[in-house]
C-alpha cells in the first residue's frame, strides 16, 4: 500500500463534507473527462486521500470519525451527496469505504479493527463485496493455519483502486454470512470483463476470485450472522440514497448548464420541467436527511425502535428512487437525443444514476417496510 502513504495527517479542524468543497471543480473535470475516455478514478481519489477523506472514518482524533455520531449524519449525507453530484461512481466508492470502515469497527474484534484502522492510516481503499459469483464464496476453519476462501465475488467495485475488500462468504450453501477483510491488490483475481453493464464505468467493477486466499484473525470480521444486525445493515441504505440523490443534482446542473448554452433557458415549458426536477431533488434530500438521522440515532435503541429508523430508511429508498426516475425523464423529454450524446456532458450522469438505482431487493425492502407501517402508521416512521 506504500503507492497511497500521503501520511497520517489527522483532518484536524476540518469536517469532510468542508474538505470536499475545495475538490468539487476539479473532480467535476475529472469526470466529464472520463466520460470522453478510458474512465479511471485514480486522480479522483488521491485527491479525497491528500484531503483526508479516506482517513476521516478513523476515530478522533486520527480521523474525524465519520459514521460514528448521530450529530454527524447530516454532514455524511452531505458529502456523499457533494461527491455524487461530481462523480457518482466515485460516491460509490467512497460510500463503499465508509461502508466497510463501520461494519469492521461495529462487529470486528481488536485484530480486525486494529488491522482495518493501520490500512486507513496509511489512505488504503475499503469496499463492499456482498455478490457471490458462479461459485458463491465459501470459508473452511483452520486449514493451513487460519480460514481460507474458496469462490469468487461479482459487481466488485473498484477493482485495482480498493485495497482491502469487506466480503461475505458462507461455510456451507444455507449457512448465515460471516464478513472477511481480505486484501484485494492481486490483479491477477481480478476480471474487469464480468462487467458489462453501460454504465458505471469508471467503478472499475467486475469479477473477484478469492479462491486460496487464506486469513489470520485480523481478516475475520464478526461472526456468523452479525452483518445482518440492524440499524447497520438495510438501515444504512440510506447513504447510498446520498448519492443517488447528489446524482440527479449533478444532472440537474449538467441539464441547466446545457439548455443555457442551446439558448433555450428561457423557454417556459423547460424552465417548468427544470422546476419539477428541481423540487424533487429538494424533497428527495430533506428525505434523506432525515432517514440519516433517525438511523444514526438509534444505533443504541430498543429493538421496537431499531426497526422503525429501519423502515423509515427503507421508505426514504423508495422515495429517492421514484424522485430520481422522475427527474431522469423529465431531463430526456427535454433534451431529447442530446441527453444521449455519448460526448455530450449528460449522458454519463444520466446512465450512471439510471444504474446505480437499481439496488438489489427492492421489492423486500419496501415490504419490510410496509410491515412496520402497518403496525404504526406512516407518522410513526420518525
Amino acid at each position: 500500500m506504500g503507492h497511497h502513504d500521503f501520511g497520517t495527517t489527522a483532518l484536524g479542524a476540518t469536517a469532510p463534507s468542508d474538505a470536499i468543497l475545495a475538490l468539487l471543480d476539479r473532480l467535476r473535470i475529472s469526470s466529464d473527462a472520463a466520460a470522453r475516455e478510458l474512465p479511471d478514478l485514480g486522480g479522483a481519489l488521491d485527491m479525497l486521500r491528500s484531503a483526508g477523506i479516506l482517513r476521516s472514518v478513523l476515530p478522533a482524533p486520527e480521523g474525524a470519525g465519520v459514521g460514528w455520531a448521530p450529530e454527524g449524519a447530516v454532514a455524511l449525507s452531505d458529502l456523499l451527496r457533494r461527491v455524487g453530484a461530481a462523480d457518482l461512481a466515485l460516491a460509490r466508492l467512497l460510500e463503499g469505504h465508509i461502508n466497510a470502515a463501520i461494519l469492521v469497527e461495529i462487529h470486528g474484534e481488536p485484530p480486525a479493527r486494529n488491522a482495518m484502522r493501520m490500512a486507513v492510516r496509511r489512505n488504503a481503499l475499503l469496499g463492499v463485496w456482498g455478490a457471490d459469483g458462479p461459485e458463491p464464496l465459501e470459508w473452511v476453519d483452520r486449514v493451513q493455519g487460519g480460514i481460507r476462501l474458496s469462490g469468487s465475488k461479482r459487481y466488485a467495485s473498484g477493482l485495482g483502486h480498493v485495497d482491502f475488500a469487506l466480503v461475505t462468504a458462507r461455510a456451507v450453501a444455507g449457512a448465515p454470512v460471516r464478513m472477511f477483510l481480505l486484501p484485494a491488490g492481486d490483479l491477477a483475481r481480478h476480471d474487469h470483463d464480468a462487467w458489462t453493464a453501460s454504465a458505471m464505468r469508471a467503478s472499475r467493477s467486475g469479477g473477484f476470485n478469492a479462491t486460496g486466499i487464506v486469513l489470520d484473525d485480523t481478516g475475520c470480521v464478526g461472526a456468523a450472522g452479525a452483518l445482518m444486525n440492524e440499524p447497520w445493515f438495510e438501515g444504512g441504505v440510506w447513504r447510498y440514497c446520498a448519492a443517488h440523490v447528489g446524482g440527479a443534482e449533478g444532472l440537474i446542473d449538467r441539464w441547466t448548464a446545457l439548455l443555457r448554452r442551446m439558448g433555450r433557458l428561457d423557454d417556459p415549458i423547460q424552465r417548468d420541467r427544470l422546476g419539477r426536477a428541481m423540487a424533487e431533488a429538494v424533497a428527495a434530500r430533506a428525505v434523506v436527511e432525515a432517514a440519516a438521522v433517525a438511523v444514526e440515532g438509534a444505533t443504541e435503541a430498543l429493538p421496537e425502535e431499531v426497526e422503525r429508523a429501519v423502515a423509515h430508511a427503507l421508505m426514504a429508498r423508495e422515495a429517492v428512487e421514484g424522485a430520481c426516475i422522475r427527474i431522469l425523464a423529465l431531463c430526456e423529454r427535454s433534451l431529447g437525443m442530446a441527453a444521449h450524446d455519448l460526448q455530450g456532458p449528460v449522458d454519463r450522469m444520466r446512465r450512471d444514476l439510471s444504474l446505480f438505482l437499481r439496488q438489489a431487493g427492492p421489492d423486500a425492502k419496501l415490504d419490510r417496510a410496509l410491515g412496520t407501517a402497518l403496525d404504526i402508521g406512516p407518522g410513526g416512521l420518525r
